[in-house]
């Protein structure tokens, strides 16, 4: 019984990566934040008491009697507008990790109160928000990317202590979000095969001719939808293949499979169907809905593995096989800078694909290692970076060879070669580099 009891107790709380509900937090309320902006100019019509839904009749719409929202007491429109502010604000704080617990049940309460006072305005992706919000109101989702957390790191790392290991939370957060998609995923292509459209394959063409839907020309639509037959019957593949994680480890093992790998093939499954979706139609929040929930199953092993399959990639491009102890890109900064140090720490933590190697130039030896051939006074004078092929970049230069490498900045990184941005950037960051002595560790006077 003991043995059994302990199974039970290790499959629920045995700890695993915060990071994944870490960015589960960021995102569920980055998307939060985005489609409530959209309401921004509507908020006292949909939501007030002289909106399109008085309260005297909205019991025919509203989920009596099990509902709660704050707007049966607050009715004022310009009230309405004040709770609405303060959901975006609770939004940015969870977003930034400024008591990102705290917030994030503030947000995701106000969410439930909107919704709930006109269910009208509300499509799929609303339902997937408001469980994915209730679960992180349980969640101790506030333990990795947060303001505290990054404080404590870099008081270790000023201080040459060893940073904090990785931070942990119990597992049974990310197994009820598991489940909660499975259940999405398999009932749904339940409903869906109890219909003639999806078993004829013209279901995925239908929709992607729907002009209330389509996001392009129908002539363009036209062409993508000739492939309906291949999209459907793959998506009903797709949805009952999430079954599979029911199946036990045996089984899985007898396949040459793994829950892990199964898992994550589900979700580049996932990755690629949501986001067709966001691109070809318009249906509100369901896409970035879905993909935020999933970030709440990520665990460790599958940051190392999606950090493998990134890297071995860097290698192939360079030519390199890939190694146990992988290259490195070395960073050699200025140790006695107090602007210096915060921004190199600021690129290892922001280093998810651990490719950099920050050193001190001050270290003679270091220095004789890396870069013997780089003069004192050029390492001076800009932060230099050396890849694993040998070659060297400076300045701005090397800023934007390292966003390449860190993958919050993958977006930003093809606009910095756009014309004149080179010669703004080489600027503005000659000015910052002699002007940097001004600066200690927490504060700049430039």
């Amino acid at each position: 019984m003991n043995a059994i009891l302990k199974r039970i107790e290790g499959f629920f709380f045995r700890p695993i990566s915060a990071s994944g509900f870490g960015l589960m937090r960021i995102a569920w309320a980055a998307t939060v934040l985005i489609y409530s902006l959209g309401q921004l100019m509507d908020v006292a019509r949909y939501y007030g008491s002289d909106g399109i839904l008085p309260p005297s009749i909205e019991h025919i719409v509203s989920r009596e009697p099990y509902r709660y929202t704050l707007f049966d007491y607050v009715v004022d429109p310009q009230a309405v507008v004040i709770v609405y502010v303060i959901m975006l604000i609770a939004c940015v704080y969870a977003i930034i990790g400024v008591y990102p617990r705290l917030m994030t049940i503030v947000a995701a309460l106000l969410l439930f109160s909107f919704h709930e006072r006109n269910p009208l305005s509300l499509g799929g992706g609303d339902t997937v928000l408001r469980n994915a919000g209730f679960l992180l109101m349980l969640a101790p989702c506030g333990r990795a990317f947060s303001k505290r957390r990054w404080r404590l790191q870099w008081e270790r790392w000023r201080t040459k202590l060893p940073l904090l290991p990785p931070a942990t939370m119990p597992a049974w957060p990310m197994w009820l979000m598991l489940w909660q998609l499975m259940v999405i995923y398999i009932t749904t292509a339940w409903d869906k095969s109890l219909g003639d459209m999806w078993l004829n394959g013209t279901a995925v063409g239908s929709a992607l001719l729907h002009t209330h839907f389509a996001r392009w020309p129908l002539s363009w639509m036209m062409v993508i939808a000739v492939g309906s037959p291949i999209y459907t019957y793959g998506t009903l593949i797709w949805e009952f293949a999430w079954a599979l994680l029911l199946l036990p480890k045996r089984i899985l093992e007898a396949l040459k499979l793994s829950h892990g790998t199964v898992k994550r093939g589900l979700l580049i499954g996932g990755i690629l169907f949501h986001g067709g979706i966001f691109i070809l139609m318009d249906v509100g929040s369901f896409s970035p809905a879905m993909l935020t929930a999933y970030l709440g199953v990520l665990t460790e092993e599958d940051f190392k593995a999606l950090r493998s399959w990134f890297n071995n990639i860097w290698l192939r491009t360079k030519n390199q096989k890939p190694k146990t102890n992988k290259p490195k890109i070395a960073i050699l900064y200025d140790g006695h800078c107090g602007l210096c140090q915060r921004s190199v720490f600021t690129l290892e933590m922001l280093d998810h694909l651990h490719r950099l190697r920050p050193v001190d130039f001050h270290d003679s030896e270091q220095k004789r290692k890396i870069a013997s051939d780089i003069a004192l006074k050029d390492l001076n004078r800009a932060m230099h970076i050396k890849l694993p092929d040998g070659r060297t970049y400076q300045g701005f230069y090397a800023a934007r060879v390292l966003a390449w490498h860190l993958p919050v900045f993958w977006l930003l990184a093809p606009f910095l070669y756009l014309p004149g941005v080179s010669f703004i950037g080489n600027n503005v960051y000659k000015r910052i580099a002699r002007n940097r002595r001004k600066c200690t560790h927490e504060r700049c006077a430039m």
